[in-house]
């Protein structure tokens, strides 16, 4: 095929997607893209479709995919991966503060991102700051990426600032007694923890009283220290980017290992396709649930 449009010579391809001719040519070995086309002059290139394609793949890569996963695949399939990485299970609402906080971002500006978001944690609760300022701000920052507004250490920057800002927040609550107590943690091979903390920082406004062992834990090690902290609950996150077939094997195999008189909470972007009902955890696609089933527990 003659390209007769724009086209990338090979000599420019690695400044314009980062991805060098070695690394092409072994995928084009092993997964058969990306194609090398002629120009109307005969020389080898890469067609601007080819290039676009190259781009969304990088972006995919940078999110945490392996190649084996993206390369071979269609543009389509490649857009609808993209679109999978924003949550789509919260109810929120972009405003004039989610665009300020990206603005400061893109400006690498910490010091005014952390002062805005004690701005607008001081308008309400702990609740309403993860409901109406983090869950959207998360979500757009992803939206912006996806449309390469942003690039992916913005994304990470604010992901951190907003771990940072909502561990000392937590950490300002004191338990109220006769409360629950709450095991947080996230299960083997994930380490996305904003989620977790959104929702022990929710739990913890309550009163309740909150416990954090951190990322990628052991389920083993996971019941011994929810045996040995004396908890009600475990709570678990997924993200997006947990593999979906370890789920349900990943939570049944946990509410084997604990005694039954301890609740197994989930929640997370990674359980919305989850169309098995397991028995002995609670799963939660958005806050409100989470509010709700405490103020059961709390009777």
């Amino acid at each position: 095929m003659i390209i007769n449009k724009a086209s990338v010579s090979l000599s420019e391809i690695e400044r314009k997607t980062g991805f060098g001719k070695h690394q092409l040519r072994k995928w084009r070995q092993r997964y058969g893209f990306p194609l090398l086309e002629s120009t109307v002059y005969g020389k080898s290139a890469y067609s601007s479709q080819t290039v676009d394609k190259l781009l969304l793949i990088k972006r995919l890569l940078e999110a945490g995919f392996r190649p084996g996963q993206v390369v071979g695949i269609t543009t389509p399939g490649l857009e609808k991966l993209l679109l999978g990485l924003v949550p789509s299970v919260l109810v929120v609402r972009h405003d004039e503060s989610t665009q300020a906080c990206i603005e400061l971002l893109k400006r690498s500006d910490v010091a005014g991102l952390l002062a805005l978001l004690a701005e607008l944690r001081a308008k309400g609760t702990l609740a309403d700051f993860v409901r109406d300022t983090v869950a959207p701000l998360m979500i757009d920052v992803g939206v912006a990426w996806t449309r390469n507004e942003i690039e992916i250490h913005h994304e990470h920057l604010c992901t951190c600032c907003i771990e940072r800002y909502l561990q000392g927040e937590i950490l300002k609550l004191k338990p109220k007694y006769g409360l629950p107590r709450v095991l947080f943690a996230l299960p083997p091979g994930e380490h996305h923890l904003i989620g977790l903390l959104m929702a022990e920082a929710t739990i913890a406004e309550w009163g309740a009283s909150t416990i954090s062992i951190g990322s990628d834990i052991p389920l083993s090690n996971l019941k011994l220290a929810a045996i040995s902290c004396k908890a009600d609950m475990v709570a678990l996150s997924f993200s997006v980017f947990y593999p979906a077939r370890k789920v349900v094997p990943t939570l049944r195999h946990l509410r084997h290992l604990l005694p039954s008189q301890i609740q197994i909470w989930a929640g997370g972007s990674g359980l919305a396709a989850l169309r098995v009902h397991l028995k002995g955890v609670h799963i939660f696609l958005e806050f409100n649930g989470v509010v709700a089933s405490l103020n059961e527990a709390l009777g």
